[in-house]
């Protein structure tokens, strides 16, 4: 590409987390030709917490939050700049053909979201949403345990719940107690 004396030679990027090495050749007034590298270095994202939502909830900022069941829409989301990524329940329907949400597992709800973690690993909080079955028991523990999972072995920084009554906000309150953050949806 020519454009103002400047001709642009090759770009390559070192990929180290650091820095960008962009080479340029350039022509000076009499012809002659250098070469230059320029070191840049390369800002991370930010990462964002539950904390920092509730900060841009009380200065009034616009929250941002999309459904991503795998690696491609993961990176498309995190490029994008999405404050929440959601791996919601419904891939039971748009990724795997059921009818309901119901038939997900926690095994399959874990796959897919070791598949958005490795997509969108540095920026948005993500959040796994515990399938049908694996937290509606009178024993809190056992979705203190799945919801370990998730975060563990799913790579979550939270996750979503259903449901509005009085057992499902002890099991909230259980689960947040055990260090998990958790997410509501009433």
């Amino acid at each position: 590409i020519q454009r103002n004396n400047l001709s642009l030679r090759s770009r390559s990027s070192i990929h180290d987390k650091t820095h960008t090495t962009l080479r340029y050749a350039s022509s000076n007034t009499n012809g002659n030709t250098s070469t230059k590298d320029t070191e840049k270095p390369i800002q991370k994202p930010k990462k964002i917490t539950t904390l920092s939502m509730a900060a841009k909830k009380r200065r009034g900022e616009k929250i941002t939050m999309v459904t991503a069941y795998d690696f491609p829409s993961a990176v498309h989301v995190d490029r994008a700049g999405v404050d929440v990524l959601l791996v919601g329940d419904s891939c039971a329907m748009v990724e795997l053909g059921f009818e309901t949400t119901q038939p997900i597992t926690l095994d399959q709800m874990i796959h897919h979201c070791q598949a958005v973690k490795r997509g969108a690993p540095n920026r948005p909080l993500l959040v796994g949403d515990m399938p049908f079955g694996s937290y509606e028991y009178k024993d809190v523990d056992i979705a203190l345990r799945n919801a370990y999972r998730m975060v563990k072995e799913g790579g979550m920084d939270a996750v979503k719940f259903e449901g509005g009554s009085e057992a499902r906000a002890n099991t909230v309150k259980h689960v947040v107690e055990g260090g998990v953050a958790v997410l509501g949806h009433v």
